[in-house]
């Protein structure tokens, strides 16, 4: 019996090694990246090519799990009980446990890089444009990322206004990004009801558990399209075409549960 609980504190003592370091390397990443944002000038590609190491980093932490589990733990604990099964369920549970909270982080981490590099690149709209006919001054829209056409309100002359790399790049990826932030708890809601689903079996998926996750799928695309829109107004002629997208593949992996 002394053996078995030597054991377990052991093995104990390691997952909590490991979830500690796995909270202090995220809190590093964020700051890290944060920072690295702002001291490259808002390079926002060498921020992800960094994080990309980092979570290549975590995602090796997480893997002793499994790797201590196999290798060394589970032959210990077997040569002297059964109880080993047991302690197995803790590096499962933890296993995903980790792997759930590091894409929590990381769509987190995302949302806020692409706020901070939003709220930099977004000063250039402020910048003046000149007419090209009159040199008054021509206001840049801030909701729309590509080349502008803006008519002089002196002249009516009609300009073309590219704004520059930055700005351009906020309407790729960046606003997607916001917008995934801001729909967070929409998000989670319809990750908790997918979960409840995905526990039952297939013979046993009810209506109302199929509603419950339909309507939390449904709200959460809905607030993540809008606050797109909020932001990018291009995005607003694409709303019924992606809300239609989203009720297609609804459908169809409905149909592949179900079948």
């Amino acid at each position: 019996m002394g053996n078995q609980q030597e054991l377990i504190n052991r093995w104990d003592a390691f997952l909590k090694k490991i979830e500690a370091r796995f909270n202090e390397s995220l809190q590093h990443a964020e700051t890290a990246c944060l920072e690295q944002l702002f001291e490259t000038g808002y390079d926002y590609e060498t921020v992800y090519r960094s994080w990309q190491g980092m979570k290549a980093q975590i995602h090796e932490l997480i893997q002793k799990i499994d790797a201590v589990w196999h290798g060394k733990v589970q032959p210990e604990m077997q040569a002297i009980g059964d109880f080993y099964n047991e302690e197995g369920y803790k590096a499962s549970e933890i296993n995903d446990r980790l792997i759930s909270e590091f894409f929590t982080f990381e769509r987190q981490l995302q949302g806020k890089l692409s706020q901070q590099f939003y709220d930099h690149a977004i000063q250039i709209a402020n910048k003046k444009a000149s007419c090209s006919q009159c040199n008054a001054d021509l206001e840049i829209k801030k909701d729309i990322f590509r080349a502008q056409y803006i008519t002089c309100g002196y002249c009516n002359a009609v300009n073309t206004v590219k704004p520059e790399t930055k700005f351009i790049k906020i309407g790729w990826g960046i606003i997607d990004n916001i917008a995934a932030l801001k729909a967070q708890p929409e998000y989670e809601a319809m990750e908790e009801a997918s979960d409840a689903l995905s526990k039952q079996r297939k013979t046993e998926r009810d209506d109302l558990h199929w509603s419950a996750y339909e309507n939390a799928y449904y709200a959460y695309w809905e607030k993540y399209f809008n606050e797109r829109i909020k932001l990018n107004s291009d995005a607003k002629e694409r709303y019924e075409a992606d809300m239609q997208r989203k009720r297609t593949e609804f459908e169809a992996y409905k149909r592949a549960q179900t079948s």
